[in-house]
């Protein structure tokens, strides 16, 4: 296929229309071989490029990442045993929970929380047998629930009132 080029020269006198032929043109091999090593270099280049953006995009979102995740933790506030008389009204507990922050948000609102204690109508945890219970926390957060199974579980002991005295420790 024949590749035309029309070129229009104006002048102050004339105006004329020039009409090459492409096809015709005869290129020099140097010239030829440089064009060549242009276009590789330049592909080399682009490549070269390609790779040092995305490294530094790799690197801008692993920093970032870490930034905002940094100060993620999924842990029971209080004590993780606890020990309590049975059947005393004032021994019952009133939990205090967990923290759990993910990806840089607080989500302790969105804790399961399971139990094989008793609960009163606040909220407080009682046992009427003597025994070693528990209060396991799980989170349905993408990170701490979706993606690794995290539990917690704060041990609750019940004993007999002794003479001795306080038994919470």
């Amino acid at each position: 296929m024949a590749t035309k080029k029309t070129a229009t020269k104006t002048s102050s006198k004339a105006k004329s229309n020039i009409t090459v032929d492409l096809d015709d043109v005869k290129v020099s091999k140097s010239k030829q071989k440089k064009a060549v090593k242009a276009v590789k270099s330049a592909g080399a280049k682009a490549w070269i490029l390609v790779f040092a953006f995305l490294f530094l995009g790799l690197g801008g979102g692993v920093f970032s990442c870490w930034m905002i995740c940094r100060n993620d933790c999924f842990e029971i506030v209080g004590q993780e045993e606890l020990v309590f008389t049975l059947d005393s009204e004032d021994e019952r507990y009133v939990d205090e929970g967990v923290k759990i922050v993910s990806f840089g948000k607080d989500v302790s609102s969105s804790v399961e929380i399971e139990t094989n204690l008793l609960v009163d109508d606040q909220g407080r945890y009682y046992a009427e047998e003597e025994g070693t219970y528990y209060i396991k926390y799980k989170s349905n957060d993408l990170k701490y629930g979706k993606i690794f199974t995290v539990e917690k579980v704060r041990i609750v002991t019940f004993v007999e009132p002794s003479e001795g005295g306080d038994a919470n420790e």
